[in-house]
This record gives structure tokens, C-alpha cells and sequence, in this order.
């Protein structure tokens, strides 16, 4: 059964974790930052769907509106 899912729009991510709005707007800490040199600003930021539950509280203040809810498979586990 689908279940709705946060997932990052890259071009419309900064990918920056100090002016990342959603990652401190998540209740459960599901939204992150990780650092990777293959990204054009050196890293990017992730949502752990072990840890969301959801809530849609990151798409709310998400300022670059680079978040949006999507219907994922229940078992979808993997980084967007």
C-alpha cells in the first residue's frame, strides 16, 4: 500500500545545511545533511524513511520549495 513520502527536488535544493529551514522542522530528525564531493556544492540533503513518519512538516518550511509530498511504496527505503 503507497503511503506519502517527502521527496527532494535536487534543483531546487540549496543543499545547504545552515540555511536549511526543514531539516530543524522535522519532529522526528529524519531530515540530515551529508557531505559528497560528487555534488556541485559538495554534499546534499537526505530523508531517512526509516525515521519519517511523514508529517509533512519539512515541505512546509522547506523555503526553496524543494520538498514535496509523493506516493512511495510502503517498503521504499532508499534516499531521493
Amino acid at each position: 500500500m503507497p503511503v506519502l513520502r517527502p521527496v527532494i527536488n535536487k534543483r531546487r535544493c540549496s543543499a545547504m545545511p545552515d540555511i536549511c529551514l526543514a531539516m530543524p522542522a522535522c519532529p522526528v530528525g529524519a531530515i540530515g545533511y551529508v557531505e559528497d564531493q560528487e555534488e556541485p556544492l559538495g554534499g546534499r540533503i537526505v530523508i531517512d524513511y526509516a525515521c519519517c513518519d511523514g508529517c509533512g512538516a519539512c515541505v512546509t518550511a522547506c523555503c526553496g520549495e524543494a520538498i514535496e509530498l509523493r506516493e512511495l511504496p510502503a517498503a521504499e527505503s532508499t534516499p531521493i
